[in-house]
């Protein structure tokens, strides 16, 4: 039997998707990186004049730049978004930056939105805050934290720029309407549940 202060972890989803662009990311970046090389490979090292041929440089400066694009797929690999529940409250983390543990008592609105078709669309899990969110053991969200709200206040075109916190649904391996469900069974009654999926 679990007790109440115990956290739920809701399981992530499968990170196919994201070693998938990874790999065409690589490929795509070897192949314009090899034209590249065959491109400039008679190319001189030093100009007529002693200077540096920046033209030799090219596919130098190419993998540099493929290799710092690179980490932008591997830190959401390494760091993916987290969702832990308890009758405390809740630990997210939407994006790669850090940790949030949100009690439920600042906690005002818990909402799950679908944007797009069914078959096609986004589905985000949004959280309203209270005033009070960042006073009292709670975590305030910064800049990267937010991400993921302004990726759905986009999509929604304003409709959801009343809420503090996002999470793309997509991102765990429940189903959209499981996830919200979860979440509700452990929201106190002040919590308002909104269901627009």
């Amino acid at each position: 039997m679990r007790r109440s202060s115990e956290w739920i972890v809701v399981e992530p989803s499968s990170p196919s998707r994201r070693i998938s662009s990874l790999v065409l990311y690589a490929l795509a970046c070897s192949t314009v990186i090899a034209a590249l090389v065959g491109l400039v490979r008679t190319e001189p090292g030093t100009l007529d004049s002693g200077e540096p041929n920046p033209v030799a440089a090219l596919p130098g400066f190419f993998t540099v730049i493929a290799v710092i694009g690179a980490v932008c797929f591997l830190v959401p690999l390494v760091r993916p978004p987290r969702l832990m529940v308890n009758h405390f409250g809740l630990r997210v983390r939407p994006g790669f930056g850090k940790s949030l543990l949100i009690p439920w008592s600042n906690v005002e609105e818990l909402a799950a939105i679908n944007v797009g078709s069914r078959r096609r669309g986004s589905a985000f899990l949004l959280l309203a805050t209270d005033v009070y969110l960042g006073r009292g053991g709670s975590d305030r969200p910064g800049f990267l934290g937010r991400s993921v709200l302004r990726e759905a206040n986009r999509a929604t075109e304003g409709l959801v720029a009343g809420f503090d916190l996002a999470v793309r649904c997509k991102d765990f391996a429940l189903e959209p309407q499981q996830l919200l469900a979860r979440l509700a069974s452990y929201a106190p009654g002040h919590v308002q549940v909104v269901d627009r999926l």
